[in-house]
């Protein structure tokens, strides 16, 4: 059984070319560092795609494996979900899956932008690695975290998925969003809820795995919807981060 997301052709291009010349003008990183642990957005690659682009290429080159981490937001959902399908289809070919050991619904799974969006990225930038989704709802973060210290210390690499502020002005949008940056860079939970990000949950997950190991949050970038459609009256904001 394949997996054909609901977001092709809405949130990136449904042909190869077309998705190949978005890629080929995103931005090449020349940066050495190598991380196992990233924080990404999910929105329309004309929103975040280049961001999200670049903070991929953040990722070891050799994982086996991505486990992707990702909020439900188009499904009431209560604790975590993965898929037993084979692959998920992209433009670029089919990625293949492995489910993680919990509930298995390929229907959230498919209707869910946060996840399907990264597929087309990882088939492009990762092409032999399988990736492992998880996607939550109403869940407490130490349970997060114990997924993340599973997959990290078996050699995965984790990509938490999430947007920030939401849907207000850009003046508040960017205020908040540095609030968030801070308080990820400062490694501090409290307070980091979902009216920062929609990922909270896993971004607090990621926190608490970093206190534990003495690990750092580095920026890859910010940006708001505004600075695409010129809309500063409700934007969305998107930032990046590489842990190590």
């Amino acid at each position: 059984m394949n997996i054909k997301p609901n977001s092709e052709g809405i949130f990136y291009p449904k042909t190869s070319k077309a998705l190949l010349n978005l890629f080929n003008k995103y931005s090449l990183i020349s940066d050495s560092k190598e991380s196992k642990l990233i924080i990404i957005p999910h929105a329309g690659y004309e929103f975040s795609g280049n961001l999200a682009f670049k903070t991929y290429q953040y990722f070891k080159k050799d994982l086996r494996e991505i486990l992707i981490i990702a909020p439900a937001i188009y499904n009431k959902l209560y604790g975590i979900i993965t898929s037993n399908a084979e692959n998920f289809t992209t433009p670029l070919g089919p990625v293949k899956i492995r489910p993680y050991k919990c509930e298995i619904n390929n229907k959230i799974c498919r209707t869910e932008p946060s996840i399907s969006v990264q597929m087309p990225l990882i088939k492009y930038l990762f092409p032999e690695t399988e990736v492992i989704p998880v996607i939550y709802g109403c869940e407490d973060y130490n349970n997060i975290t114990k997924i993340i210290r599973e997959k990290y210390f078996q050699g995965a690499g984790i990509a938490i998925v999430t947007n920030l502020s939401r849907f207000v002005p850009a003046r508040q949008a960017l205020k908040l969003d540095n609030q968030t940056s801070r308080m990820i860079e400062k490694l501090q939970i409290q307070d980091l809820d979902n009216e920062l990000a929609d990922g909270a949950v896993g971004i607090c997950a990621a926190i608490k795995f970093a206190q534990e190991n003495n690990l750092i949050f580095t920026p890859t970038g910010h940006n708001l919807s505004s600075d695409v459609n010129d809309d500063t009256s409700s934007v969305v904001g998107y930032g990046g981060w590489y842990m190590g």
